[in-house]
């Protein structure tokens, strides 16, 4: 990536910050910013795969209310809203990072300036505004409403990609890929916005089962986590297809890793379906 175009407006005040670690300055003058903001979206990935085995698992005490109830209350507590607020920074970066890519693969989108600025103040933007709404704590909006909104802004973004990609020469898991991406793009967002539009949906457990209980949010809930562990999934194979040299290990590392999130990607919907 060009950097030369990038030292006016934000991305050069961002990439100023960077410029001040020797290491990723290094980085970037050897193997491109490009290189950089590759490792980010991973890292972020990563971090993401690894909230979402926490998430299910946690999920899994709906089975027992009291339980459940227990532990969010123990939850409740400003060093775990901390994290649940920080925990926004790699879900808009992955997600508006993924969709930079998604735009400059499917739809020849090669202003990386112009991209990479968005993706940090559209970033900025929302881990901000959830941070007020936090602050808030006490706003309601409709559920049907909100959840209709997002569930078609996800069928006509991962259409779109699935025209753009689905009858290319890539390998049928690649576009899948991709097409997830779109798909999960205003759904994971929207996902985390939403428990703190109305607080009581992502804490009161009442309120959680009320939720999952409607017929519409069971079938929507599924999609997401089937959708969600298979983007994860193929993420980390490729990770370990990039990085791991010895063939017998990287297709048992694949393996494993596809097993984990298979196990919780149908506990994630057998839990859903049976609440």
């Amino acid at each position: 990536m060009n950097t030369s175009a990038q030292r006016t407006g934000v991305e050069g005040y961002l990439i100023g910050i960077l410029e001040r670690s020797n290491r990723l300055s290094n980085y970037a003058q050897s193997r491109g910013w490009g290189f950089i903001l590759t490792w980010a979206h991973r890292i972020a990935g990563l971090m993401l795969a690894l909230y979402m085995l926490f998430h299910v698992y946690t999920l899994s005490g709906l089975h027992e209310p009291e339980v459940f109830a227990s532990k969010m209350k123990f939850l409740q507590n400003f060093v775990f809203s901390l994290l649940e607020w920080a925990l926004a920074v790699p879900v808009i970066f992955h997600a508006l990072n993924g969709t930079r890519l998604i735009l400059y693969e499917a739809f020849r989108v090669r202003q990386d300036a112009v991209m990479i600025r968005w993706v940090f103040v559209l970033s900025s933007i929302y881990v901000l505004a959830l941070g007020f709404l936090m602050m808030m704590g006490d706003q309601e909006v409709s559920v049907a409403f909100f959840w209709l909104t997002v569930a078609i802004a996800g069928a006509i973004s991962s259409t779109l990609v699935y025209k753009k990609l689905w009858y290319t020469q890539n390998a049928l898991l690649w576009k899948l890929q991709r097409v997830s991406g779109a798909l999960l793009l205003p759904l994971v967002s929207g996902h985390m916005f939403f428990m703190h539009l109305n607080y009581q949906v992502g804490h009161d457990v009442n309120t959680i089962l009320a939720r999952i209980s409607a017929p519409g949010m069971k079938a929507l809930d599924v999609v997401f986590v089937v959708t969600v562990f298979f983007h994860a999934g193929f993420g980390l194979s490729t990770i370990i297809s990039d990085y791991v040299e010895d063939r017998l290990l990287r297709n048992g590392l694949q393996l494993v890793t596809s097993f984990v999130l298979g196990v919780f990607a149908y506990g994630g919907a057998k839990l859903v379906l049976t609440i």
